[in-house]
Parts: C-alpha cells; structure tokens; sequence
C-alpha cells in the first residue's frame, strides 16, 4: 500500500462537508416529500435504505477497484451518482423515487467510505480517533447545515434540488482539486479471521449497530414528529440537533478514546444512546426539550461509529486495513439497509412510540455485545 506522504485534511473535511450538506439536506427533503405522497412509514423506511443498498454491493468492490484504478478517479467517478438529484422533481412515482434516492445517496456514501478509509490508513495511530473525529464532526457540520438551511430555502419543487445540487458540485470541485487520492492497494488484500474475534468483532459490531441506528435521526423521526403534531420546519431542525451534537462531542469523545481506552468510551457512550432512547419519547411535542435531547443523542451515539472505526485501524494495517474498512463499511451498509425498514415497521406496528422500541433494543444489544470484552489485551481497550 502506498500512503499519501502528507493527509490532505483541511481539504477532505471541506470537500465531505459540502457533500454531506447536500445529503443532509436530502433526508429532510426525500422524507417529509414521501410523507406528504401519503407513504407509509414502512415505505418511506424502505426508501430510507436504498442508499445502503447501493454501499452494501459497491463496498465489498473497493479494494479491488482501488487495485485496478487510479483511487483519485474512483473518488470522481462517483459524483456522476450525484446528479441523479435533479430528477426528483420530474415524478411522484414512488418506485422511481426509490431508484433516484438508491444513486444519489449511494454515490455519495460511497464517497463518505473512500474518504473515512484514506483518512484511517494516512493517519498515525496515536492521533487517529481524533482525525477520525475531526472529520466527523465537518461531515455532521456539513449534514446539519443542509438540513437546518433547507427549510428556509423550501422543501418543495426545484429550489431545495438546485440547492442540493449546488452543494454536491462545490464538493467534489474540492475532490478535484487535490493532488493525491486515497491510498493505493497494490496487492489483494485477505481478512483475517481475528477481525471477527475479541475487540475485532466488537469494531464489527458498532459498524452494523450504527448503521441500522442512523435512520431513527436522519430518515424516521422527522416523520414521527410531524404526526405527533410538530410543524415541517420544526421537525427537519431535530434531524439538524442531532447532527450538531456530533459537532461538539465528537472530538472530546474521540480524544477521551484514544486516553482512557475505546472500549470503555464505546460502552459508556452505547449505556447514554440506550438511555436517551428510553427518555426521548417523555419530551412529546415540546420543541426545546426535543431539540436538546437530540442533541445529547447525536454526541453519544455518534461517537459509537467514530470510535469503532478507529478502533478497526489500530487493529490492522496495510492491506488487511483496506479490507478490514471493506468489511466495516459492508456491516454498516447491511445496517443500513434493514435498519430503516425495521423501524419503519416498528412505527407501524407500535405507534406512537415504536420507533423508539426498536432504537431502545438495537442499542441494548450492542451494550450486551461490550460487555464480555473487558479487559482485552493488545490494544487499549
């Protein structure tokens, strides 16, 4: 593998936060757009996962496609996926929906992928959860910006397209500007089977767990609130508080990580998510309240995916940590992928507050999982 002789950084968290703009925009628009067709939960659940379909069969090709090509023109080529954006407002068809939300949020995940491994790979051990952090906390910047300034821009027709599109394009001018690209693979990379045992496993697991988590924020809970009686705006600024609280906590989450150890930061911070899930729901439609709590909630439990990253990287290196990243982004992909639809399917069958019973459940089975690894060796757990 040959590494970048210095990480572009300042310039990766630019160009993934214009990008995340248009996607956080996205989940605002897609959604509440869906909700007003008169889609169910389910379906809009269902729409919600179409970009993790598209991860779930591109990342298992990206060590492979970065063995084959230039990884600078693998990071380009994926921003024609972006473009499918400005089709939204040419049909109400649902099916179709489905196909543009599966190449516009594919395309771009795909990008958010590249970019979390070369940032991995080109970062030295001791500082890595905090780059990690670093960039994603610009990414949630990004994504909380676009959701929070859609709604004043419209979530209807052309505007809130052109918006997105906007954004998509100054992204990727960034990508296109830099020099380097992400670390090439110059040989097939093997999976280990330790990454499946001890705290591999438990770095596999907040992949998967995180994943599915991801649409109660960004795909479901604008939905939950506008039926529980919150206006449109109102709900598409809890999606925005829950990305601000990955803004201010994700860097001292991560710092405490790389100091005090990953496992006890990834259980502390699993125990609050779980907590938050139960609590949530007792704010009914008191704005303020819902914001803060969102707030808290996107600190703790974004720093699950950060810190389990990080925790892969300090596992492996060289080629093993690009199919390592293959494997973690595919755990986060499937997650993704059923995620929606089973919380969707929770809000339909337990209403009003089904949505906060699958969370509740998915994060106690992740504190479950941490448990029996205290204490582990060779690495700081």
């Amino acid at each position: 593998m040959q590494y970048p002789a210095r990480l572009p950084l300042p310039a990766l968290c630019v160009a993934s936060a214009l990008l995340a703009a248009s996607v956080g925009a996205s989940y605002a628009y897609v959604d509440l757009s869906l909700n007003r067709m008169g889609a169910t939960a389910a379906a809009i659940g269902l729409n919600g996962a179409m970009p993790a379909l598209g991860w779930l069969l591109a990342t298992p090709l990206m060590p492979w496609a970065l063995r084959r090509f230039p990884p600078r023109a693998v990071l380009l080529l994926l921003g024609v996926a972006a473009l499918a954006v400005c089709l939204f407002p040419l049909t109400d068809h649902q099916g179709a929906w489905l196909a543009l939300r599966f190449l516009f949020g594919g395309g771009c995940g795909m990008v958010f992928r590249l970019v979390e491994y070369w940032i991995s790979a080109g970062s030295d051990s001791r500082h890595r959860a905090r780059n990690v952090g670093i960039y994603s906390v610009c990414f949630c910047c990004g994504a909380a910006v676009g959701a929070g300034v859609l709604p004043l821009v419209g979530l209807a027709g052309w505007p809130p397209v052109l918006f997105m599109l906007a954004l998509a394009s100054a992204g990727f001018a960034v990508f296109a500007a830099l020099r380097s690209g992400p670390p090439a693979v110059e040989r097939a990379p093997a999976m280990p089977l330790r990454a499946l045992a001890g705290l591999g496993m438990v770095a596999m697991a907040g992949a998967l767990l995180f994943g599915m988590f991801e649409a109660v924020p960004y795909t479901l809970m604008p939905v939950h609130a506008v039926r529980a009686g919150l206006a449109e705006t109102e709900a598409a600024w809890l999606a925005s508080a829950f990305l601000l609280g990955q803004v201010l906590l994700l860097v001292p989450l991560g710092l405490a990580a790389d100091r005090l150890g990953k496992r006890r930061v990834l259980a502390l911070c699993a125990a609050g998510a779980l907590a938050l899930a139960v609590l949530v729901p007792a704010a009914g439609t008191d704005f303020v309240l819902l914001a803060a709590m969102m707030l808290a909630w996107g600190g703790v439990a974004g720093t699950l995916y950060v810190v389990s990253l990080a925790l892969l990287a300090d596992l492996f290196s060289g080629p093993e940590l690009a199919a390592g990243n293959a494997t973690f982004g595919t755990l986060y992909a499937l997650g993704a992928l059923l995620g929606p639809l089973a919380h969707g399917l929770a809000m339909d069958a337990w209403p009003p507050d089904g949505l906060f019973i699958s969370a509740a459940l998915l994060l106690a089975a992740f504190c479950a999982i941490l448990l029996p690894w205290r204490g582990l060796g060779g690495v700081r757990a």
